[in-house]
């Protein structure tokens, strides 16, 4: 019976050390925004950086209101645009 308690506790650590070892880190797939693009917006998880002057491209991962991760990316203007017009 132990023996048989030991196997099945092995086979299950190696499953679950299988199932950690997968990689989930695959970044969502960009999309464009555009004006009729729907967004369901549930959580902002990132927002790039708008270290230029003028318009620019930035992407925004969030999470929608399904719990699926999606990236867009959009133009704004940047941040580093000090006393200039």
């Amino acid at each position: 019976m132990k023996r048989i308690l030991s196997a099945l506790f092995l086979i299950t650590l190696s499953g679950v050390a299988a199932a950690a070892s997968v990689d989930n880190s695959r970044a969502p797939n960009v999309e464009n925004y555009t004006y009729s693009t729907p967004l369901k917006i549930a959580k902002v998880v990132n927002i790039s950086n708008g270290d230029y002057c003028g318009i620019g491209t930035r992407e925004m991962t969030y999470i929608d209101t399904s719990n699926v991760t999606h990236t867009l990316r959009y133009q704004a203007f940047g941040d580093s645009c000090i006393d200039q017009n």
